[in-house]
């Protein structure tokens, strides 16, 4: 009568392949974009440094390119501690490695991103402390 206890249904909007992955134009973008960025991180200062690194990293991230998205991203929160997007996901890729490595039970792994983690939250700290 009233309709209690009754589901509804979710409506999910359409979304087509090309939406869900990559096209290949966007792929052809990222790429081209690293590759301009790679030319200018030498001739810039540490903390645009650690800016062009973030954009890397965030580029090789969306490309589904993991290692080379953590090298990048930890290259720029050593040029520069912040808590911006590039911090956000590195964490991410960092628990994704940890959670892959408990599953592997690879536990000498697992200890190494675990330390990863601690010391993203140590970054954290120092930087909410203003301690640079």
């Amino acid at each position: 009568m009233f309709g209690f206890g009754k589901k509804k249904m979710k409506e999910f909007p359409s979304e087509t392949k090309e939406e869900v992955l990559l096209t290949q134009e966007r792929k052809e973008e990222l790429l081209r974009t690293i590759s301009i960025k790679k030319d200018q991180v030498n001739q810039k200062n540490s903390e645009e440094q650690a800016k062009i690194y973030e954009e890397i990293g965030l580029a090789f991230n969306e490309l589904g390119e993991e290692d080379d998205a953590i090298e990048m991203l930890e290259n720029s929160i050593e040029s520069k501690k912040s808590l911006g997007d590039g911090y956000k996901t590195l964490l991410k890729l960092y628990n994704k490695k940890r959670a892959e490595a408990a599953k592997m039970q690879d536990e000498e792994l697992l200890q190494i991103y675990l330390k990863k983690m601690d010391q993203m939250m140590q970054v954290s700290k120092e930087v909410t402390r203003g301690v640079r």
